[in-house]
């Protein structure tokens, strides 16, 4: 088979020898594309993307981390503010004394509840719509002080306040969040 070959090789002038080479390149070549060409350069596409991925990450990684070393000493002093509070009272009638004792709303108040949402398991996060008068600024900044510091402090989401002409109450509208921990016997 050899010494056929040599004989075909022989018989052929310059211009078919280098058509041959080039032929059995290209065929050479087109074979080996699907096994070695493509999986290395599908390799390095791959590596380029994760070198992208990793460059993006390290640019964005000190404000992340700046961010969450403040949300950790904020945390800290969220959680040294909260563990002298007693959670275990009911939000509701907490809110219900403020109104009663400090506030002291004129005429009938009205706290509604709204949906809740439970936290973590341990906690009960609980909202309320509350509608009262008032008779002075100092009333209302007692309970709004004492709401917001006192011994089962509330969050204050929203507040309107309305003065009519001539009316000597203050018209209040606040919704207000509370928590409270939820008994591990439920």
């Amino acid at each position: 088979m050899q010494s056929q070959l040599k004989t075909f090789w022989d018989a052929r002038t310059a211009r078919e020898r280098s058509l041959l080479v080039f032929a059995t390149g290209a065929l050479f070549i087109l074979s080996l594309w699907p096994m070695v060409i493509s999986p290395v350069q599908g390799a390095f596409l791959e590596q380029s993307r994760e070198l992208h991925e990793a460059s993006v990450t390290y640019s964005v990684a000190p404000d992340i981390l700046n961010r969450y070393s403040k949300l950790l000493g904020r945390r800290k002093e969220l959680e040294k503010f909260y563990s002298g509070v007693d959670l275990s009272a009911d939000p509701l009638s907490y809110l219900e004394r403020l109104l009663r004792d400090t506030a002291k709303a004129s005429g009938t108040y009205n706290v509604t509840p709204r949906e809740g949402v439970q936290l973590g398991g341990k906690y009960a996060h609980k909202v309320f719509m509350v509608n009262f008068q008032t008779a002075s600024m100092e009333n209302l900044a007692a309970f709004l002080k004492e709401l917001t510091t006192g011994a089962q402090p509330m969050l204050i989401s929203q507040i309107n306040l309305d003065k009519r002409s001539g009316a000597e109450a203050l018209s209040v509208q606040l919704e207000v969040s509370g928590f409270e921990a939820i008994s591990n016997s439920k």
